[in-house]
């Protein structure tokens, strides 16, 4: 019995791979596989202060969408080392909660300036369906946009480190794609 196990196991170790041809050659698995990105989507809204907004305002400049909830009062010190870092007309702040009772941006705002005990001179905008398009699922999200559109790096959750929000802001300001070589550089991880 013994015997007659270890010559079916040394047939199936012999034939294995003879019944169906590999689905790709040695020179197919070694093809280079290189870093693709995706243009962030187009969007347009009306911020809390009733200014229409919309990526145009961004063409040929890099910014940051950060997507959160007014429920979401723990996310406000990521908010707040975003707003410390980065340059004032380059970061959108977008509501991902489409509840009625969450839609006033001016309120959202107003209650982070307070709870936060300054001003912030960021556009809110309500904009559920853009942080679906996005992929949004986890809050805060924050989406690095390159010059020509790109969502070069995202950041999910608590992040206050501004050394490090600061050198992913400088990365993403010399960020570019080449459809034939990839990303100029990367980001590393957070220490």
């Amino acid at each position: 019995m013994r015997s007659a196990l270890v010559v079916l196991m040394s047939l199936t170790v012999v034939l294995a791979g003879c019944i169906e041809p590999p689905s790709e050659t040695v020179e197919e698995s070694m093809e280079v596989v290189l870093p693709t990105a995706a243009l962030f989507p187009a969007w347009d809204g009306v911020d809390h202060t009733n200014i229409s907004q919309s990526e145009e305002v961004f063409e040929n400049r890099s910014y940051m969408a950060y997507f959160s909830s007014p429920l979401c009062t723990h996310c406000e010190t990521t908010l707040d080392a975003y707003d410390l870092v980065l340059p004032a007309e380059r970061f959108v702040v977008f509501s991902m909660d489409a509840r009625e009772r969450l839609a006033n941006m001016s309120e959202w705002h107003n209650n982070t300036e307070e709870n936060l005990n300054r001003t912030l001179d960021r556009p809110f905008i309500l904009h559920p369906a853009l942080a679906k398009e996005v992929e949004a699922r986890a809050i805060p999200h924050a989406v690095f946009v390159n010059a020509q559109g790109y969502a070069f790096h995202t950041l999910i959750g608590k992040q206050t480190n501004q050394t490090y929000i600061q050198s992913v802001w400088d990365l993403t300001e010399t960020a570019v794609f080449n459809e034939t070589t990839g990303w100029n550089h990367v980001v590393e991880p957070s220490s």
